[in-house]
């Protein structure tokens, strides 16, 4: 990948300087933070070029790349596509583009691209070697080994290769093959420790375990950041019998990723074998709270609790399981035991009947279910140390490796119009003359912009500035500018009361002055979103934690009365309808009403109107993957992180995958 990324920029660098001085200047710029992993910094540069140049390949194909990298599988393949649209014959873009369509699982389709990428170059090493890795996923491990030896046909040294065809040869029990491909990879790059943490799985399922030991204990030494590398030692450990070793790479894992629900789900296995009980309901616990759909937790948890004697606290738990999945046999007939224990014999024959046919019904299936089986066999042990892979994210993320970060996945915020301090860059540029007329008589020296924070005043500068807007005032007491100015001063300092009556004063002295109906709303929409956190009851619109459900959670405490908020924005639009940010703003209130249909029309006519807001994009894709509208939510969110919002690369990574 690499060569091929140094030989464009090497051609690009042959273009006319005179013409091309400031792209070159652009591409360079952006292939630096591309190889330092700042890949959103690099998208931007790479924007820019494509504004000024439309028709340019490079900047699409390495701004493909930087998406590729952060997860955005949408993203990147639109860019992919528009590469082989303006170079038919550049076989890397249907490499490329074959990637994230095996990624997207449309293998026919990325078959075909790879095979085209190698009828235009057919010695090119990251096709074959692409090729194999969509092979290994697809578990076609024979012709993934047939690919990554043509591979290293082309070149003897090339140790991703070797790693690569050590992994397909393990998933065919040949380990004695991929050990042997893993040590020549080592051999090319020691300092990889992927390398040693596959040789050790390797040697792990030949039971030579002082060996995968040693091996992963070199892993960590090269990355001792990598949650993974303990997760993984913890499995090798906990099967050589060495529980103490494996409850310390547990506790490690969970320190460097504390939301890992897998972790917590092996370590309360762990802690139930080892007599640890209430360690054991605490651990289940925080599984059901990271993931709450998950049926396992709830059942094991129940088992753990009937064999210390809580037989109701048991019963609870095996009701939850059974409502997340009636079809789950195994749960009816362990409420049954726990039933006949507390003496109500009614509710476990019922169980009982019922766990009977549930499994009849199953014996009855001819589709073969092996996931319906396993909850349907009563003798399946659920109590089992899951060895699969889970959403690891590293605790020293590079830059560019947003989509790993640990963020709070929520609305951004509303916008308003707030004083713009110096150096601050995430203001928003808008014209519009009533702004404008505002900042040319600006009693405050500081001009105003639209932002999604307020600005960085201290209380005394406030308090300062508060006393000149007064001064000023005995001059002249019908300017309305004044007074919306003492409105955005008093609303940085939280003090919302006094800010609504300045801008209602504003608005007074002129009933069309569309910009006080505007801060008004969101200074209303800030005043209640104080009270209710004081109170700890404030209204949740989020997307919730479990990773294998694409569906947002909402929980509502209290019924919140936004009329006021939205009353203010709807004259602020009646007043100027192209005021897109005022679109923006009420469909955010409508979403935290639970309009989310009026909360989509208002952010897709927001962005219609302009200016063209990433947080739109942001807010609508959050909204539609709600609704289940997962590719049109995925899409917005892609959009949203391409404008700058890093936060989106997180949303996709663990949505839109």
């Amino acid at each position: 990948m690499k060569r091929t990324l140094l030989t464009i920029l090497f051609l690009l660098l042959l273009l006319p300087a005179q013409a091309q001085i400031d792209i070159n200047h652009y591409l360079r710029e952006g292939y630096a933070d591309l190889n330092k992993s700042n890949y959103t910094s690099a998208i931007n540069r790479f924007n820019t070029i494509i504004q000024v140049k439309p028709e340019m390949l490079e900047p699409y194909y390495f701004r493909g790349f930087c998406k590729l990298r952060l997860d955005d599988y949408q993203g990147a393949y639109a860019d992919f596509q528009r590469v082989v649209e303006l170079n038919p014959y550049f076989a890397d873009g249907y490499r490329l583009r074959g990637v994230i369509k095996s990624l997207q699982q449309d293998y026919q389709d990325a078959m075909e691209d790879f095979a085209k990428a190698l009828e235009l170059d057919p010695a090119n090493i990251d096709i074959y070697t692409s090729r194999g890795y969509a092979y290994t996923v697809m578990k076609n491990y024979e012709l993934a080994v047939a690919d990554f030896d043509e591979a290293l046909k082309v070149n003897r040294d090339f140790a991703p290769a070797y790693f690569s065809r050590g992994y397909a040869k393990m998933c065919i029990d040949d380990f004695d093959g991929a050990i042997d491909d893993f040590t020549k990879g080592i051999k090319l790059n020691p300092y990889k420790p992927g390398g040693y943490a596959q040789r050790a799985l390797a040697y792990c399922e030949k039971e030579d375990y002082g060996l995968a030991i040693a091996d992963m204990d070199h892993a960590v030494e090269l990355d001792p950041q990598n949650p993974e590398l303990y997760f993984n030692r913890a499995i090798i450990r906990y099967k050589s019998n060495n529980l103490t070793g494996t409850m310390d790479d547990y506790n490690k894992v969970l320190e460097l990723n504390p939301d890992n629900a897998l972790t917590y789900y092996n370590r309360a296995i762990l802690n139930t074998e080892i007599g640890k009980t209430a360690e054991a309901v605490a651990d289940y616990s925080k599984v059901i709270e990271l993931s709450p759909r998950n049926i396992l937790p709830y059942f094991n948890r129940g088992a753990v609790k009937f064999e210390s004697g809580d037989y109701r606290g048991a019963i609870d738990d095996w009701t939850l399981a059974i409502g997340i999945f009636p079809d789950f046999a195994k749960a009816y007939q362990a409420r049954s035991s726990a039933r006949y224990q507390i003496g109500d014999y009614a509710g476990a024959k019922a169980d009982e009947r019922t766990a009977k046919l549930k499994i009849d019904e199953y014996m009855q299936r001819t589709a073969g279910d092996s996931l319906l089986a396993d909850f349907a066999d009563t003798s399946y042990n659920f109590r089992k140390v899951i060895e699969f892979d889970s959403d690891f994210y590293r605790a020293d993320m590079d830059d560019g490796e947003v989509q790993n970060r640990r963020v709070v996945i929520d609305l951004k915020p509303l916008i308003l119009l707030t004083a713009k301090m110096p150096g601050d860059d995430r203001v928003i540029a808008v014209y519009l003359p009533s702004l404008e007329q505002l900042n040319q008589k600006s009693p405050t020296g500081f001009g105003l912009a639209f932002a999604d924070h307020q600005a960085d005043l201290s209380v005394d500068t406030v308090r300062y500035l508060l006393n000149q807007t007064e001064q000023t005032k005995l001059q002249s007491n019908f300017d309305c500018g004044l007074y919306f100015h003492q409105g955005m001063l008093n609303s940085v300092v939280h003090n919302y009361n006094q800010s609504i009556k300045s801008y209602s004063s504003a608005i007074s002295i002129d009933p069309k002055f569309e910009l006080a109906y505007l801060n008004r709303a969101a200074t209303r929409y800030l005043m209640i979103e104080y009270i209710n956190s004081l109170d700890d009851i404030s209204p949740i619109v989020t997307i919730g934690g479990n990773n294998n459900a694409p569906r947002a959670e909402v929980k509502y405490e209290v019924q919140t009365d936004y009329s006021e908020v939205i009353e203010d924005l709807d004259v602020a639009i009646q007043l100027n309808p192209q005021l897109g940010i005022a679109y923006y703003d009420r469909g955010n209130v409508k979403c935290m009403s639970k309009d989310f249909a009026g909360a989509i029309d208002d952010y897709t006519r927001s962005i219609e109107v302009g200016p063209e807001l990433p947080q739109a994009y942001y807010n609508r894709g959050l909204t539609l993957i709600y609704l289940k509208d997962k590719e049109k939510g995925c899409y917005d969110i892609s959009k949203a992180g391409e404008m700058g919002i890093e936060d989106a690369y997180a949303v996709l990574r663990k949505y839109c995958k």
